[in-house]
């Protein structure tokens, strides 16, 4: 154990520390916030429809200034956009706050905010600052750690919203909001990011065209983006309705939709420890990847086959578990894959190509859940997420099979 802490200690440093505070603190805002508007939302109205349309909206959103501004990210600062991004996601959480306290207590007033606190590159900006930090052998744990942090403050922020949610008026907790995004000016201030190399200086569409064509000279990425496209129809298709899933099908209140929603990040903060302890699985990887998205489709199978909110916890929890073995490892191979001079824009470009299919699986989510229930809804989810995964691990244990027979017959 203590081998362990000492090894973690030497892949940390100063600015590592910081980013990973600054990420923290973007996720406790983005988490507490999106709970806080979807309860709102849900109170006004009582509608699994109207749930649907602030995830929907809020999609649209992340996709649009994903292709617009993704291509320029790596001619700036990451720091500096950061900064810009969650300023703007602040102001959408004022705005909500501003027009709350007026009286204009509707719903559209909502979605508006939450379409506007949607448009940041925050996540891609910050992923891009991670091999400029760390050196190149130590990824998969300074992934695991920073990875396991965010799902950690996931784990204390989605309860807290609950049950501050269920205490106290949302005239009070939109500024708290507003106040945490803006927290970035100060630990984002303090991480020291390595000027950009000198490099041609492309127009928007020939950043975006180099971030295609990284994927076109890179097979293997262009699978794990199908994988995960296909995840995120399914996981959106769900999570928007988790709260109508927790007060209608588990009769739990704000409190039980904080501690469900929890459930995953406690998993994952546990299984990133896992990952970060074992060695990289090697010839294998992409199966074990695969058998991960795997292990998290036969979860919602479960979940679509209970009514109990304890059991829910439990499978939800062990899918939380399984996932890092797909997240950490697949943000290792885009850092050591894509050039660091260009890894903005792929980033920015996988986030278009994973979420193309994610406003499809919102509208898929609220017409079966509304037709046909919150179990159908489930389980035809996992069904969906198990086939496209266990056809991955057949062919990537295939090839990965293939690969260890040539090498052992290349040495005898």
């Amino acid at each position: 154990m203590t081998g362990e802490m000492a090894t973690a200690a030497k892949s940390w440093n100063r600015n590592l520390g910081w980013l990973c505070v600054d990420q923290m603190r973007s996720n406790l805002a983005g988490t507490s916030g999106t709970f806080i508007l979807s309860w709102m939302l849900y109170t006004l109205t009582g509608s699994k429809a109207a749930m649907g349309g602030i995830w929907l909206l809020s999609l649209v959103g992340q996709w649009l200034v994903q292709w617009i501004a993704g291509p320029y990210i790596d001619r700036w600062k990451r720091v500096t956009v950061m900064k810009l991004s969650e300023t703007i996601r602040g102001a959408a959480f004022l705005f909500v706050w501003l027009m709350w306290i007026a009286g204009h207590k509707e719903a559209y007033i909502i979605w508006i905010g939450s379409f506007v606190s949607s448009l940041h590159v925050y996540d891609a900006a910050a992923g891009a600052l991670i091999p400029k930090l760390s050196e190149s052998d130590k990824l998969v744990r300074v992934n695991a750690v920073l990875s396991g942090s965010v799902q950690l403050v996931r784990v204390l922020a989605l309860p807290t919203a609950g049950l501050l949610t269920g205490m106290l008026s949302a005239e009070f907790l939109l500024p708290v909001m507003a106040i945490l995004f803006w927290c970035v000016w100060f630990p984002a201030s303090f991480i020291n990011e390595r000027p950009q190399s000198a490099g041609t200086v492309r127009t928007w569409k020939g950043s975006f065209v180099q971030g295609i064509q990284v994927y076109q000279s890179n097979r293997i990425l262009c699978g794990l983006t199908l994988l995960v496209a296909v995840t995120s129809f399914g996981v959106f298709a769900t999570q928007a309705m988790y709260i109508p899933y927790v007060t209608e099908t588990l009769h739990g209140g704000p409190l039980a939709s904080g501690l469900f929603s929890a459930a995953f990040p406690f998993g994952y903060v546990c299984g990133s420890i896992i990952a970060g302890w074992l060695r990289e699985p090697g010839t294998y990887l992409y199966a074990v990847m695969s058998a991960a998205l795997f292990a998290g489709g036969l979860t919602y199978i479960m979940l679509g086959m209970t009514t109990s909110i304890h059991t829910a916890l439990v499978i939800e929890a062990a899918a939380g578990v399984a996932m890092p073995f797909w997240n950490v490892y697949s943000s290792t191979l885009y850092y050591r894959i894509v050039p660091e001079s260009v890894l903005g824009q792929v980033l920015s470009v996988r986030s278009l190509l994973t979420k193309a299919m994610t406003p499809v699986g919102v509208m898929y989510g609220t017409y079966l859940a509304s037709s046909f229930g919150m179990p159908a809804l489930f389980m035809s989810v996992g069904v969906l997420i198990c086939t496209i995964s266990g056809a991955g691990i057949f062919i990537f244990g295939r090839a990965a099979a293939l690969r260890q027979v040539g090498s052992v017959s290349a040495k005898e």
